[in-house]
């Protein structure tokens, strides 16, 4: 087995709070979708989050399809869903008092795109097991699900046609992680450059909430030549922004790996999972029914306020084996979040 790379725990960190924070940013009024931090923070953390989940899938090849499925959807499913109807049957009973626009209710749009990132993660590894089940060669595994995706209908959906390819590419960096860790340092430069030019050219239309992968309709046919553009410029920024952070973190670590504050780091880069559902509750339901604006300086604050919320609801959640079943997914004790092993 191989032996833990602990700098990954401190990336896992690093991905989470930008989840937090890029969610925090919404709060700052309705024209969050032009604030710099906001566009900074897409570019890159879905691919960055993808990358290092793919890393930990090839010990998903040793098991049976039966016992992948099992433990991917008690994993991945499982807990989106307690947590969906929680949420719904919350909404029922308190419905009169709250913001009749943010209200989840059931409905089939509600169970799908709820927690969305959490299925889509399901879907990467469901299609990657498969293909490389029925297709021998990786490389060709990788190219035929990916360009199969960007062109058959509803291939957006969950955006899963945009964060397979990184999820492929977690996979193989896994692989070769040990040549690529050699040429760390110009490597790091050249993301570095690559990073910052395209950060000139970047914003938030370009983000697959406003510029989904469609490439192609069929009544009439019609290639879309416009979103294959925005489509490659969004892989490459996501590419190179990932891999900036990544030898960015590695590097760190390296030179502060007995700092206690990294330490720190490293063990709730462990909680990715559990801070992710919880964090969703917090600011998509809770936060948007108060119908809160705040200046930048109270988000950043609110960030470390929502991160020690959830780490003590995990804890709460942990003590009891069926609600971690349910609302945490079934863990065995310091097994990874978003990077399964």
């Amino acid at each position: 087995m191989e032996k833990r790379v602990k700098y990954l725990d401190l990336i896992k960190f690093f991905a989470i709070y930008c989840v937090l924070l890029g969610h925090a940013m919404q709060f700052i009024g309705k024209n969050f979708w032009s604030n710099p931090v906001w566009e900074f923070i897409y570019s890159f953390h879905l691919p960055l989050f993808m990358i290092i989940s793919g890393y930990f899938f090839s010990s998903s090849l040793q098991l049976s399809f039966g016992s992948f499925l099992r433990k991917k959807t008690s994993q991945l499913i499982l807990p989106p869903l307690a947590w969906y109807f929680i949420l719904c049957l919350l909404y029922c009973c308190i419905n009169p008092f709250i913001n009749e626009e943010i209200a989840l209710k059931f409905s089939v749009h509600g169970l799908i795109s709820s927690f969305w990132f959490l299925k889509c993660l399901f879907g990467c590894y469901l299609i990657v097991y498969l293909s490389m089940k029925l297709i021998k060669n990786q490389l060709a595994a990788c190219l035929i699900t990916c360009i199969v995706l960007c062109l058959i209908p509803f291939g957006d959906l969950l955006s899963i046609n945009f964060l397979l390819p990184f999820f492929w590419i977690g996979f193989f960096f896994q692989k070769y992680r040990v040549s690529v860790e050699k040429k760390t340092l110009f490597l790091w430069k050249g993301c570095l450059v690559l990073f910052a030019l395209s950060l000139i050219f970047w914003n938030g239309n370009y983000t697959i909430y406003n510029n989904p992968i469609e490439l192609l309709s069929f009544t009439p046919f019609h290639f879309a030549f416009d979103c294959f553009q925005v489509m490659l410029f969004r892989f490459f920024i996501g590419l190179v922004g990932s891999f900036f952070f990544i030898f960015s973190i590695q590097m760190l670590y390296k030179r502060y790996e007995n700092n206690k504050l990294i330490d720190i780091c490293c063990v709730m880069g462990k909680y990715t999972l559990g801070i992710y559902l919880l964090q969703m509750v917090l600011f998509e339901r809770l936060f948007f029914a108060l119908a809160l604006y705040l200046d930048f300086l109270p988000v950043l604050a609110l960030t470390f306020v929502i991160l020690g919320i959830c780490l003590w609801g995990i804890k709460m959640i942990e003590r009891n084996k069926y609600t971690q079943l349910l609302l945490l997914g079934s863990l065995r004790k310091n097994e990874s979040y978003f990077g399964y092993k």
